[in-house]
């Protein structure tokens, strides 16, 4: 594909696929080279995650087809990142949602304890959102709206193709020949906010239910009206509604003429692209958006990768929120088998152990962490799972609150080991 206005483009596109929702879980990345306005190579490699990142979540594999077995084998990205450098040659990488792609880098590359390279990323979504005026500007769609051959979505190799694909014909519509330029046509260096979202609007009404005060507050949503539909996998409604005033937005109930971003939790993104069939409340928005007015539809994951901040660091957020908004929900058992193995003469590890775990054994699919309520996946430390525990900070949680009521009940636990005669040699 040539385009004549980005003669002088030269860029490597880039894109990751990841093993469940830990962005240092890379399983695999496409790269595309772009010279003088055209893609003259490509090249991909299936990639095996860091031990402890390794597990497949079944989400993720949903999405990319990419199972443990397929990477079984596979080089670790400590073997891959030399061979995407040498091929990018000192390009700028380019990707669409390029925050993502750029955390996927540098988190594997510091999971394996590696220098970060520093490397120049631009990202064509802001750019595309500038050009158009779409309902979605999911890769999909952007393509779609560019015109561009319809390729095989979350396939890396495909979606880094796509992205030089849209970075091309942008440049092409826009009749420049630089990325810098194309991607900062003002030379501000600044990313583009929406009427009024300078300052953090005032809700129309009390402030929604949920803390996230743990997570350092932006203005990433300023000026942002959002509406949630379908189910959420991560929060409930009214969390989503205090996330979103958290980062400087505010929440509507339905669709209006103010609204900007709508956000369902019911789009499967292997199957979100244009000419497939919606929801009224969703046709609803991608028809007002489609007429001119700034609204862009996003799924859950959308949403968190917008605000930047990591799944892990939000969903850790939730559970503490969750937890603190809880009252009386440690279980009975800790205490009654604190009160049973008095006198034993037991270690600390063992005695403690033996009072904390459940009685009713490991949980099962669908059990909920008796701190937060929130998933115990099937990679949960054995340990916490023990103890229906869904998160270290849920363990720690869980021990704060067992030994206050241990303390309160008078009842006395073997003595914590010291370290401090090893720590003094």
């Amino acid at each position: 594909m040539h385009i004549a206005p980005g003669q002088g483009l030269n860029a490597t596109a880039i894109d990751f696929e990841t093993a469940n929702s830990v962005h240092a879980s890379a399983c695999a990345v496409g790269l595309a080279k772009i010279r003088d306005g055209g893609i003259v190579e490509t090249a991909s490699w299936l990639i095996a995650p860091p031990e402890g990142l390794d597990h497949f979540a079944p989400r993720n594999v949903a999405i990319h087809g990419i199972t443990a077995k397929e990477v079984d084998g596979a080089p670790s990205w400590a073997k891959v990142l030399p061979e995407v450098l040498s091929f990018a040659g000192g390009d700028p990488f380019v990707a669409h949602n390029a925050s993502f792609d750029r955390s996927v880098f540098r988190k594997a590359s510091v999971a394996f304890d590696l220098e970060v390279p520093d490397t120049v990323w631009y990202d064509t979504l802001p750019i595309a959102r500038r050009l158009l005026t779409l309902g979605s500007y999911s890769l999909p769609f952007v393509a779609n709206a560019l015109d561009l051959p319809d390729l095989t979505h979350h396939e890396a190799e495909a979606d880094a193709v796509q992205a030089a694909r849209i970075l091309l014909a942008l440049a092409g519509r826009s009749g420049v020949d630089s990325i810098a330029e194309l991607a900062n046509p003002s030379g501000i260096h600044s990313v583009p906010t929406r009427p009024g979202s300078l300052s953090r609007p005032v809700g129309d009404g009390s402030r929604a239910a949920g803390d996230f005060s743990s997570l350092a507050a932006t203005d990433v949503l300023a000026g942002e009206s959002v509406v949630f539909t379908g189910t959420l996998s991560l929060h409930t409604r009214a969390e989503a509604h205090a996330l979103v005033e958290h980062y400087g937005g505010t929440w509507q109930k339905s669709v209006t003429k103010a609204t900007t971003i709508f956000v369902s939790g019911d789009l499967d993104p292997r199957t979100f692209r244009p000419g497939a069939e919606f929801s009224r409340k969703l046709q609803k928005a991608m028809d007002l958006a489609e007429k001119g007015q700034p609204l862009e539809i996003l799924t859950e994951q959308d949403l968190i990768d917008r605000l930047d901040i990591g799944q892990e660091a939000l969903e850790a957020a939730t559970r503490e929120q969750r937890a603190v908004g809880r009252t009386g929900w440690l279980p009975l058992h800790v205490v009654e088998q604190a009160r049973a193995l008095t006198g034993e003469d037991l270690n600390y590890s063992t005695w403690l152990r033996q009072a904390l775990r459940r009685p009713a054994g490991h949980p099962g699919a669908g059990d909920q962490c008796l701190r937060c309520e929130g998933a115990i996946g099937p990679d949960v430390y054995w340990m916490f799972r023990e103890r229906w525990m869904c998160s270290p900070e849920c363990n720690d949680g869980l021990k704060r609150a067992a030994k206050k009521a241990w303390s309160d009940q008078g009842i006395d636990r073997p003595s914590a080991p010291s370290y401090a005669a090893s720590w003094a040699r």
